[in-house]
């Protein structure tokens, strides 16, 4: 009987460096698809609630409606919608979000020039910009994203 000993002495770690080198890769391009899928979600996410918050202060512009005064801070004296509650409005809107890294600052324009915050007068136009502090899971790119979203419509009441 013959001994294969020394014929393939020289290729006996090939193999584990090989799988350790192509599970790397692949484990990267899963990383990034994910977190690409994660900030594509974001995105979509921060201008859908600009502009589902713009929304929601003109059509609460000096009036808050009791049916739908849930957001408001005060149910039972009607008035329109302010800052804080359109943050709060925003803030119930997150699904897979972290609220802590959203911010919501909404201003009301009237003439072309700032008016002042929330509630607006009628006719006016109110503004809302969310931001968001995007933080990526990928452990080659410890980094953060800030994304920003901004909707104005015009004050209905």
């Amino acid at each position: 009987m013959t001994r294969a000993s020394g014929k393939h002495r020289h290729e006996e770690g090939s193999a584990l460096t090989e799988f350790a080198l192509a599970a790397a890769t692949v484990l990267l391009v899963v990383f990034l698809i994910v977190d690409a899928g994660r900030a594509l979600y974001a995105y979509d996410w921060i201008s859908d609630a600009a502009r589902h918050a713009t929304r929601f202060a003109m059509v609460r512009g000096t009036m808050c409606d009791p049916l739908l005064a849930s957001y408001c801070a005060v149910a039972s004296q009607p008035r329109g919608a302010q800052s804080a509650d359109i943050t709060t409005y925003v803030d119930s809107l997150a699904t897979a979000i972290d609220t802590s890294q959203v911010t919501v600052s909404s201003h009301c324009f009237a003439s072309g020039t700032v008016a002042g915050n929330p509630p607006c007068a009628p006719n006016a136009w109110v503004q809302v910009k969310v931001s968001y502090n995007f933080q990526f899971l990928s452990p080659l790119f410890p980094l953060s994203w800030t994304m920003h979203s901004t909707s104005e419509r015009a004050v209905q009441q």
